[in-house]
Formats: structure tokens, C-alpha cells, sequence
């Protein structure tokens, strides 16, 4: 068995196992049948981080990848702006940002005024898109050999940026060593990663993903970056929408910085080893109660979180619609236990007249509210999961 990537510890215990669901991210316009996967995790007893159990990660192709970033910029992005400025990065230093994506948050670094940046972002299409927005991007996975380049052609950097990459990345400790080889004598790093926590404490299982390979929470994050190079100088948890990330600004190891406790409190380890019994118990009361009420089942979201939320629950061959309003869903089939057709809002309140709601994990409520009140006017029952069913173990 793999040590553990963030401490070095040997002893593993399950934390989630669901067999022969669909992989996520796959729209089809016609019904499409998909190869099921099975997705397996496990926990550190050392240090709680939690992964995809060595044996099965699900490894995906990047370059292919065309899901852009430009419509989730959090709300403390402005923090993490001032952040570098309070640090004393200036506008001429080098910034990178390691998983640029389409170039969203290399703007908002543009128009604090910071001019010298690269990007570096495996995906082929989003490379261009950040490149047709006038900033220059390495098409390229980031590793220890790209860093050693990269400082050799543009010098240390002065702020490394890596937003929603780490989670994603097969081996964490060569990635955080690269960041750490490519940071300037000065250099601070910024790294966000979800807050494990808080999917623990709520049982929040559609969050977990097929492509997020690792789960960190507040201790775990700290021993990855000081087992790496680097010494977390301020670790912070940041809520967006109804998730929650760890936001960690880390500076080159020396001995004269000194390591900041991990922020608040975290879930016992009992409450890791129990997740999968509780999520066991609240997936089978859900379907008694979604299977026991008025079809067709029509349930909003089609993005990787509500497939995930009904492909872990069971309810995937419950389902008969799903509502989106995403051009790029919008009109096509989501495979999950079996092709299901997913409609606009509009379609959707023009047509149904009969029927239940499902509120599955998204996280808009407003517009969840809005269709619930249209289609209870016909009296459409609504179900919101987390709501009717006490998360009990």
C-alpha cells in the first residue's frame, strides 16, 4: 500500500466505496450508454487525508478538457488580490499560475495592475482561450521538470498561484515540490484546494468526484506543504456558495518561520470511519421516500455534483429529466444509470404538469426556488434531500 501523500503514514481505513456509477462530465446528444466506474476512498488514520484508493484512481485526460472557469470566480478572490499586494508582490515581479484554465483569474491579476505572468494549463482549448485573452501559457502538465525550465528561462517566482488544481493531481508531493522549486528566495504560494471537512461534517457525498483524487483538510494540507518545502504561513477556510475550500498563502521553509496551527476544529476520525454507514442510511430512506411519491422524477442540476448526488444515492434509474439552463447540457443526455434527457427551465415549466421535484446538490437556490414555486402551482410535490431526511446515523 501507497504511503500517504500528505504525512507518510501506512494505515488506511475506507472512508467511500460506490460500485457502477457513471463518470461525470459526459454530455451526449443522442441516449448515450456509458462504461460505469467504481469510485473508492480512503483516509489516513495519521493525519485524515483522504484519496482515491491507490489501486483504482480514475486518471483523466486534461489536454481534452474544455470546462472553463469564467463563471466561478468566489467572492473572496478580491482577498486573495490583496493578499499578494499585503505579502509585497509588486507589479512588475513574476507571477505564475499553475492551472490557468481559460486565463479567469490571470484577468483579475491584470487588472490589479500585475503585468509579468505566465500560465501553465495541460488543456489544449482553454490554453487558447487564455492566450486569445493576450497572456502567455504553457500547454503542459506542471511537474518538477517544467519548474526546473521555467526558472532557468524566467527566473524564481515571486508568487506562485495554483487554485483548484492539487485535488486533481496523481502525485501531490512531486507537484508541491515543483511549486516549491519554482518559488523565488521571497516567493509566496497561494494554494486552494475544497475543504474536506465540510463534505465529513455534512455528508455532503456529491462533492466527491471522479477527478478529485484527493481530499484535504486543514492538517493534512499543512503536512503535504511541510513534507514539500514549504512552511504554511496562513491557512484559512472560505465559504463559496454551499461549499467550503481551504485557502493556504506558504512561504520556502526556513527555520526562521514558524508553522501556524491548522485553522479550526476538524471531524473526528470517527466521523470518517462512519461516513460511508451514514451516507448508507440516508441514501436508503431518500429512495423510500422519491420511489413512494408522484412520476416523473424531475431533478434540477446536471453538472458533476447532482450526477454525483444521484448516481451515489441510487436514484440515477429514478430519474426521468433533468433541468439546466447551460448551453453546453441543455438538449443532450446525461448518462447515468440511464440516459436521461436534460431540459431548460422554460421547457421544463411549459410541459410538466404533474410529478416531484428533486433538489439534488446544487447550489443555487434562488433559481431552485423559482421553479419549485412555478411547478407547485400545479402541485408538484418538492423534495429537498438534506431537508426531509435527518442526518442521523
Amino acid at each position: 500500500m501507497a504511503a500517504c501523500g500528505a504525512c507518510g503514514g501506512a494505515l488506511f481505513g475506507l472512508f467511500f466505496r460506490a460500485e457502477e456509477a457513471s463518470v461525470t462530465g459526459l454530455y451526449f446528444a443522442e441516449p448515450t450508454p456509458t462504461e460505469p466506474a467504481t469510485i473508492e476512498l480512503e483516509y489516513c488514520k495519521s493525519c485524515g487525508f483522504i484519496r482515491q484508493v491507490p489501486e483504482h484512481v480514475i486518471r483523466l485526460n486534461y489536454e481534452r478538457i474544455v470546462r472553463g472557469t469564467s463563471q466561478q470566480l468566489p467572492p473572496y478572490a478580491a482577498d486573495i488580490l490583496s493578499g499578494l499586494a499585503r505579502l509585497g508582490v509588486k507589479s512588475d515581479d513574476f507571477i505564475l499560475e499553475v492551472g490557468a484554465n481559460d486565463g479567469t483569474f490571470l484577468k483579475e491579476l491584470r487588472a490589479q495592475g500585475y503585468r509579468n505572468l505566465l500560465g501553465v494549463e495541460p488543456s489544449r482549448q482553454l490554453a487558447d482561450a487564455a492566450e486569445n485573452s493576450g497572456f502567455e501559457i504553457i500547454d503542459d502538465y506542471f511537474d518538477e521538470r517544467l519548474a526546473r525550465d521555467i526558472r532557468k528561462q524566467r527566473g524564481g517566482a515571486r508568487a506562485v498561484i495554483c487554485r483548484h488544481t492539487l485535488e486533481h493531481v496523481p502525485d501531490i508531493v512531486g507537484f508541491t515540490k515543483a511549486i516549491a522549486a519554482v518559488l523565488a528566495p521571497d516567493g509566496v504560494a497561494l494554494i486552494e484546494v475544497p475543504d474536506a471537512d465540510w463534505l465529513v461534517t455534512n455528508l455532503f457525498a456529491h462533492e466527491i468526484w471522479d477527478e478529485h483524487i484527493s481530499y484535504f483538510r486543514p492538517r493534512s494540507l499543512a503536512a503535504l506543504l511541510g513534507n514539500s518545502g514549504l512552511t504554511p504561513v496562513c491557512l484559512e477556510r472560505m465559504r463559496l456558495r454551499d461549499t467550503r475550500n481551504l485557502v493556504c498563502w506558504s512561504v520556502l521553509a526556513s527555520a526562521n518561520a514558524a508553522r501556524p496551527c491548522p485553522t479550526g476544529d476538524e471531524a473526528g476520525f470517527e466521523t470518517l470511519d462512519g461516513f460511508q454507514a451514514r451516507w448508507d442510511s440516508f441514501s436508503e430512506r431518500l429512495r423510500a421516500v422519491v420511489l413512494a411519491s408522484p412520476q416523473p422524477v424531475i431533478a434540477i442540476g446536471a453538472a458533476h455534483p447532482q450526477l454525483n448526488f444521484l448516481n451515489f444515492s441510487g436514484l440515477g434509474a429514478a430519474v426521468d429529466v433533468l433541468v439546466d439552463d447551460d448551453d453546453a447540457k441543455a438538449g443532450h443526455f446525461a448518462p447515468l444509470a440511464k440516459p436521461v434527457p436534460i431540459r431548460t427551465t422554460s421547457e421544463i415549466l411549459a410541459t410538466i404538469r404533474w410529478g416531484t421535484l428533486l433538489r439534488t446538490g446544487f447550489p443555487y437556490p434562488a433559481w431552485e426556488e423559482r421553479i419549485e414555486s412555478s411547478l407547485g402551482a400545479h402541485n408538484i410535490r418538492s423534495i429537498k434531500p438534506y431537508d426531509i431526511i435527518p442526518l442521523r446515523t
